[in-house]
C-alpha cells in the first residue's frame, strides 16, 4: 500500500470511511446492550493452605495456584448446584433449566470465573437480569466456597478461603464497557472499510490496465 494511495484515500473516501467506522461503533453498542444481563454482581476469594512450620513459600504458593484451580472448575459442576440447592438460599431450579445439559450451559453463561495466576485468589461474576436474584446466587456461591470448600478439595487440609470483596452488584455493562465496545467497533469498521476501497481501486485500476492493454493491442493488430 502506497503513501500516495493512503493519501488519497483519506482525503477523498474519509466521509465514507468515518460513516462506516459509525454504524459499525453503533452496532457493536446495540449488540453489547441487547445481549447482556442488566446486572453483575462481583466477589474475591482468596485460597490459603496453612502449613505449620513450613517455610517454602514457592511451594505453599503453587499449592494454593492448583486448589483454586479445582474449586474454580468444581463451580461449573452439577454437584456444586447441588450444595447450592442444599444451601437454602437458593434454588437452582428457579433460575435454571430442568434438563442437565442446558442446565450446565445456563449456569456456566451465567457465572463467569477467573483466578490470579499463582496468588490464589478467584475473581466471580454473576450476570442477571434481577438485581435480587444476582445477589441470592452469589451469596449460595459464598456459601458454598466458604463452608463446604472441603466437598471439592478433601477433608483433612488446613485451607482457608478468605474472602477479600464482594458481593458487590453494579449496573451492566459498565461504561468502561460500553466505550471500549464503541471505540472498538469504530477503529474495526475504518480498517475494514479502509482496506476495502484500496482492494477496490486496486481492481478498478488493474481493469484499467487491461483495458487498455487490450485496446493498445487491438490497434497494433489492424495497423
Amino acid at each position: 500500500m502506497t503513501f500516495k494511495k493512503i493519501t488519497y484515500l483519506a482525503k477523498n473516501k474519509a466521509k465514507t470511511i468515518i460513516l462506516t467506522g459509525l454504524f459499525l461503533g453503533a452496532f457493536s453498542f446495540l449488540f453489547l446492550v441487547v445481549t447482556q444481563k442488566n446486572f453483575r454482581v462481583s466477589s474475591d476469594f482468596l485460597v490459603v493452605q496453612n502449613q505449620q512450620g513450613f517455610s517454602d513459600y514457592y511451594a505453599l504458593s503453587k499449592s494454593a495456584d492448583y486448589l483454586s484451580s479445582v474449586l474454580m472448575e468444581s463451580i461449573y459442576t452439577e454437584k456444586f448446584l447441588e450444595e447450592i440447592d442444599q444451601s437454602g438460599i437458593i434454588t437452582s431450579d428457579i433460575f435454571l433449566p430442568k434438563d442437565k445439559v442446558q442446565r450446565l450451559e445456563s449456569w456456566a453463561k451465567m457465572v463467569k470465573v477467573s483466578k490470579n495466576p499463582n496468588l490464589g485468589m478467584i475473581h466471580i461474576e454473576v450476570l442477571n437480569n434481577n438485581q435480587k436474584q444476582g445477589m441470592d446466587i452469589s451469596n449460595a456461591i459464598f456459601n458454598v466456597i466458604t463452608n463446604k470448600h472441603y466437598t471439592f478439595l478433601g477433608r483433612g487440609q488446613d485451607i482457608d478461603i478468605r474472602i477479600l470483596n464482594g458481593p458487590i452488584w453494579e449496573k451492566n455493562p459498565t461504561i468502561e464497557n460500553i466505550a471500549f465496545t464503541i471505540i472498538g467497533g469504530f477503529v474495526i469498521g475504518v480498517i475494514l472499510n479502509f482496506i476495502w476501497l484500496y482492494y477496490k481501486e486496486e481492481r478498478n485500476a488493474s481493469n484499467l490496465y487491461l483495458e487498455d492493454l487490450k485496446r493498445k493491442m487491438y490497434e497494433s493488430e489492424n495497423f
